[in-house]
This record gives C-alpha cells, structure tokens and sequence, in this order.
C-alpha cells in the first residue's frame, strides 16, 4: 500500500526552463498516493491529474478537488504535500525517488523502478485473490490483489477491498512492515506476523489479511 504514487517535468523558473523533476512515488496520511511515469504525467490515487507548472519550480497536480504539490530539492527526494476538500494539508512519504539522471533509490539490481511506483501505477508482476476482511468480527472472504515485486522478500502488496478501495501494503526483506493507513481509516495499528505454514497473518487498522509468502517471494 504504496498506489498502491511521478514523472519528468519541465520547471519554469524566472520564465526559463529549469532542471527536471525527479521520478517519485509518496503515499499521504489522508489515503492518497501520488506517482508519475516518464512522460512527465502525475496520477493521484491512479488516476490522471492535472498538472500545474509553477514560476517557482513547484509542480501541482489536480485531480477530484485534491491537490497534491510537490516541491523539488534537487539529489534530495522532493517535498510532497496534500491538500483535501476540506483544506486539511498533509506531508506525504516518499516511498520511492530517482534523482535527475541518478538511479532510483531502492532500485532493484534489474534497474526496475522500486515495487510501489509499478504498484502505484497498476503494473503488477502478479495478482490473485487473498483473504480478505475489512472490519472487526466479520469472516473472512476473498479479494483481489495485485504485488509488484523487487526481489529478496521487498515487494508492495496492493488489496481491492470489498467496497472498491484498495490498501497497499509494504514488504521489505520478507517482513510486513506498514500499510498505506490515514487518520480517515479511524485505526492506524499495524501487526504482522507468519504463520507455521508460511501464511502471512495482517491486521491493518479494522481490516485483516491473509495471504502466502509465494505472494510476496514468488514461485
């Protein structure tokens, strides 16, 4: 859960064209992701964004009455803040970043971007369904999931949850580490564990997953 985020833009600095933004991909506390391809497009949550250059170097991308700026410091990952419907301003985390014309930070050995922009952007190197619940008490059910992989147990899970929404969450050397949880999901608790049969076991805030560790590992 790290849509589960980014592009190369044009800056405009003084009215002359300055360096490029760098490839990134965050995650906010409100729920939102925010990532960009290579053609210098912006998707907020996986979708289009409008994009806005501005005479600073900030870039702005638009999409639902959302807006997410983004705020380049140069070899150093970018400044990234949200801004919801009701004016609430949230930091967002950088959970992937290539430098201009640097390597990206986390990169597997392949040189393929980090799992949670692929996972951000939908392109996943497996899917399948996993258990599935979504609040306290209720049995568990089947969902839909989607993991993009960098290899060695570090990967980014991404569910489609009952009701539509999907949660991201982030594996790193073969352990469960943190989801894409907010305020707005009301519990932000995290636990983990592995099973005897090698069944990852996953509360996230209200909901609990349940899943393989081929999911994550492969094979």
């Amino acid at each position: 859960m790290i849509r589960p985020l980014i592009a190369t833009l044009a800056l405009l600095a003084s009215g002359a064209a300055g360096a490029a933004v760098p490839i990134f991909a965050a995650k906010c506390p409100n729920g939102l992701t925010a990532d960009s391809d290579a053609k210098g497009r912006i998707y907020v949550s996986g979708k289009l964004a409008k994009v806005i250059n501005r005479p600073d170097g900030q870039v702005t991308a638009q999409s639902a009455g959302v807006y997410v700026d983004i705020t380049p410091r140069g070899s150093q990952p970018p400044r990234v803040t949200s801004t919801g419907r009701d004016k609430t301003v949230v930091e967002c985390e950088v959970v992937g970043f290539k430098a201009p014309d640097g390597p990206a930070a986390g990169a597997p050995p392949s040189g393929r971007e980090p799992s949670a922009m692929r996972a951000g952007r939908g392109q996943f190197d497996a899917t399948g369904p996993v258990g599935c619940s979504d609040r306290p008490g209720q049995p568990m059910r089947q969902c839909q999931m989607g993991v993009a992989r960098d290899g060695g147990g570090t990967a980014t899970v991404v569910v489609t949850r009952p009701d539509g929404r999907k949660r991201f969450i982030f594996f790193e050397k073969g352990q469960a580490v943190s989801a894409d949880l907010s305020q707005a999901d009301g519990n932000m608790n995290f636990r983990a564990a592995k099973s005897g049969s090698g069944m990852f076991l996953i509360d996230a805030g209200n909901e609990r997953y349940e899943f393989p560790e081929s999911v994550v590992f492969g094979g």
